[in-house]
């Protein structure tokens, strides 16, 4: 089994997939016939290389920010525009989390690089993040193209996504740990901590809709639809990597 699946599976047996047959053989036949650039020796190399660099990991944690809020804003058109309230609510909730994500890279960029950010900065940096919570407009942002009920190729994208973004925590920890003052590691800890429990959990449940997906009929949808995006998947990430982009998605 190819290292990406294996990690990922192991995540997610506390969340029961072990019973997800479908998604399971989906991930793991994708994962050997296009293995991800994500999971290689190689790949893991070049990124400790350049977040050895204190300037190219402060700016990384900025670029993360700025994705997850407008991950965030993508996932709550999705969810406005989906009728089937509990995957809607799931969606929903991924992008409260992303949200939240966006303001957690700034509290890390904080802990490991105090004072590189000037106060005054501060106010623009938050407004990388949307704010959303459960009491937010559940309203699409006007001629948004996620504005739309959410498929799932969307879910199987999502998927495989945050599977590139458990990767990455696990590569981001010990750099960040490296980079931050013993004092502050706690509170640095605290907050890995977090992103990588809400990171596993987006995996799960959009792996365990993947499932219901299949067992309702769409199997070899499913199973075709993981080869082909991982391997598009693969493309974008050897494209970032040539310009040393490792941002979430």
């Amino acid at each position: 089994m190819h290292i990406v699946a294996e990690l990922t599976l192991k995540a997610l047996k506390p969340h029961g997939a072990d019973a997800w047959r479908h998604y399971r053989q989906a991930l793991t036949t994708a994962c050997k016939k296009s293995p991800p650039p994500f999971g290689s020796k190689a790949y893991g190399d070049i990124y400790r290389d350049a977040a050895g660099d204190p300037y190219w990991m402060a700016m990384s944690l900025l670029a993360n920010a700025q994705r997850e809020g407008e991950g965030a804003g993508q996932l709550w058109d999705l969810a406005s525009c989906t009728t089937n309230d509990p995957i809607a609510s799931q969606v929903r909730q991924h992008a409260i989390d992303e949200s939240g994500h966006s303001r957690a890279y700034i509290a890390l960029l904080d802990l490991a690089f105090p004072g590189v950010v000037e106060k005054t900065l501060h106010a623009q940096l938050a407004s990388l993040s949307p704010g959303y919570t459960r009491e937010s407009p559940r309203e699409p942002h006007g001629r948004s193209p996620f504005a739309r009920p959410i498929t799932l190729d969307d879910l199987i994208q999502m998927n495989i996504a945050e599977i590139r973004t458990l990767i990455h925590h696990m590569l981001q920890r010990p750099m960040l740990v490296g980079h931050c003052a013993a004092e502050r590691h706690h509170r640095l800890i605290s907050i890995l901590d977090a992103l990588l429990s809400d990171e596993t959990r987006h995996i799960a449940y959009t792996g365990a809709l993947i499932e219901t997906f299949a067992r309702n009929g769409e199997a070899p949808t499913v199973t075709g639809l993981v080869q082909e995006r991982l391997v598009d998947f693969n493309e974008i990430t050897r494209h970032e990597l040539r310009q040393s982009v490792f941002v979430s998605v």
